[in-house]
């Protein structure tokens, strides 16, 4: 039987939901993990959307590290409840795109891995983005991105590549181009937007790297800013968006920078980590907070720069 060096004790916050339910289903094989492992541990479960947030600062102070059990959008409530407490977070993906798990190079799929990388306790300080007061750790996405977001919420009942597959291609087929004025650095840009990704983390979507040289502690966001781009040439280079060329097709601005105002004179779809964010928006402040969030991740597995 394995034995832990971890005398941490781990609140695993559970949401029943992700993964199409697949959650309740892993619990078993997660509890016997860290009990093969003699670690400390103890479940709590999500009841509702938001609900994970206030599990955090209700009971996170009682434990060393604070896990989520999930997608993208139970990390995101976790921490956006998680400012107060400065402890770190761990990841045991059982989400359906686990985009920020990949990000943190944890291997989807593979429960043991997942347990055996939150017991090494490998922890990084990372940067967290922030939009009109809410937190997100991977990524905010606007237009085509925010729209295919939204089809995929409907396709809940799909897990995985064919999900975002499926709600790229309802995108590609109703999509117009949003009317932007967007401000960072020293550029102003007043034009209709095909897309904008705000990338803390590298991936998003179930796998498409959109900003792929993304560094999630170096103090910047990378910014994919499409402002015009045909059918023809999404089809023709969508593997790019896949295996870390995105930069490589023309249509593609690449851009770093520390904060963001964005507005609409018509309401803006997007996305943060996955969530749909409010459907009435037309306006959005971005800034990055440096070094803000302990978390607990596989950090020497990123080859993406060997």
């Amino acid at each position: 039987m394995p034995e832990s060096t971890s005398k941490h004790r781990y609140l695993l916050i559970v949401n029943p939901e992700a993964g199409s339910r697949s959650t309740m289903k892993a619990l078993p094989e997660i509890e016997r993990l860290l009990r093969e492992r003699k670690a400390e541990y103890e479940f709590h479960f999500t009841k509702e959307r938001g609900h994970a947030t206030e599990l955090v600062k209700e009971v996170g102070s009682g434990f060393d590290v604070v896990v989520s059990v999930g997608g993208d959008g139970t990390i995101n409530e976790i921490v956006n409840g998680m400012p107060d407490l400065n402890k770190p977070m761990g990841i045991i993906p059982i989400g359906t795109g686990n985009d920020f798990a990949r990000t943190c190079s944890i291997k989807i799929g593979d429960l043991e891995a997942a347990v055996d990388v939150l017991l090494a306790h490998d922890v990084k300080k990372i940067d967290i983005g922030e939009v009109n007061g809410r937190r997100f750790v991977n990524v905010l996405g606007m237009g085509f991105e925010g729209l295919a977001n939204d089809y995929g919420a409907i396709l809940s009942f799909l897990r995985g590549t064919p999900k975002y597959l499926l709600a790229i291609g309802g995108a590609f087929l109703t999509y117009r181009r949003m009317p932007l004025r967007v401000k960072f650095n020293d550029l102003e840009m007043d034009e209709k937007v095909f897309l904008m990704s705000i990338g803390n983390g590298w991936n998003v979507g179930g796998g498409l790297q959109l900003t792929p040289k993304a560094i999630i502690d170096d103090g910047f966001f990378d910014v994919c800013y499409v402002k015009n781009i045909t059918r023809f040439r999404i089809i023709q280079d969508f593997a790019k968006l896949y295996d870390g060329t995105a930069d490589q097709v023309p249509e593609v601005e690449m851009h770093q920078t520390k904060e963001l105002t964005i507005e609409s004179d018509h309401p803006i779809r997007a996305h943060v980590d996955g969530e749909s964010f409010d459907p009435r928006q037309k306006s959005f402040k971005i800034s990055l907070i440096p070094k803000a969030q302990e978390i607990i991740g596989n950090w020497s597995a990123d080859s993406r720069f060997n």
